[in-house]
């Protein structure tokens, strides 16, 4: 199998850089090459916030199974082509799997939605059953997007952490150590997959300038409240934004230290912005 590493995800912002890489557990045959930040779309998160497609990324409860889902696509996209990768238990290592459109662009036909279910392992199937073999131990992996318009491609990666509810207290996160949400009220087994969404839902309000990219909690459980965190370099100016299924809420928001943070209640999609 081939050897590669994931590329990390990158905070899209004139102010504001990081990047994250996935790590190799130490039981692995070998170390796993450190990852390089690589900017993708080079415009800044303020200038490309109203034209980014939203992204869910959901496991259901035994994790064999990812449901992708892409909303608010835009009518300029003709097609689009995606990779996701994830990290499974193998005979005491971890071994990186992946599931992609394999070069061939999937036609929209002019939608702006798309959704598939992907499963995590392999499937045979004759006379119209299927037996599974699923892959076992996946907690963290990467997505990658492109969009195909006629003037060209733009180019979206994120990665994405699945913990269970009890690991909320220690704090959910994509593991690029710039996002947590910590709770310690959420269901216990239940899964909850952090991710940035690469867009927002809805728009943000009037005059609200978003300074990150936006991350999202998608679960088997309900999302009930916690304390939202961001590391930042940016000043008092800035508040957390937080997005219910309806509308966004500006928390009240604590910056120091070099982070900002917000009690929420209920949200789980956030973006920080000024």
């Amino acid at each position: 199998m081939r050897k590669i590493f994931l590329v990390s995800l990158i905070i899209f912002s004139s102010l504001f850089l990081t990047g994250c890489s996935l790590k190799k557990s130490k039981n692995a045959s070998k170390e796993m090459p450190e990852a390089s930040p690589t900017v993708e779309p080079a415009k800044p998160i303020e200038q490309t916030i109203t034209t980014r497609p939203f992204v869910s990324l959901t496991a259901t409860t035994d994790n064999h199974w990812l449901t992708i889902e892409m909303k608010n696509i835009p009518k300029s996209v003709l097609s689009l082509e995606y990779e996701l990768l994830y990290f499974a238990d193998v005979e005491g290592n971890k071994v990186e799997r992946g599931v992609s459109t394999a070069g061939k662009a999937v036609d929209l036909n002019g939608q702006s939605v798309f959704s598939k279910k992907i499963l995590l392992g392999s499937a045979s199937c004759t006379t119209g059953t299927c037996k599974y073999k699923y892959d076992e131990g996946v907690t963290e992996g990467a997505l990658s997007l492109i969009l195909n318009s006629p003037g060209g491609k733009e180019k979206y990666e994120t990665a994405y952490r699945i913990q269970k509810g009890k690991e909320g207290s220690g704090g959910l996160t994509t593991g690029d150590g710039v996002f947590s949400f910590v709770s310690s009220g959420l269901s216990p087994t239940a899964s909850y997959l952090t991710i940035s969404s690469i867009g927002v839902p809805a728009q943000l309000p009037t005059g609200v300038v978003p300074k990150t990219i936006p991350y999202a909690i998608f679960s088997s459980g309900a999302i009930k409240g916690g304390t939202v965190a961001f590391k930042t370099t940016l000043t008092t100016t800035v508040s957390i934004y937080a997005y219910d299924g309806k509308s966004w809420s500006k928390l009240t928001t604590q910056t120091s230290n070099g982070e900002a943070k917000a009690t929420s209640s209920g949200q789980s999609i956030f973006i920080l912005a000024e």
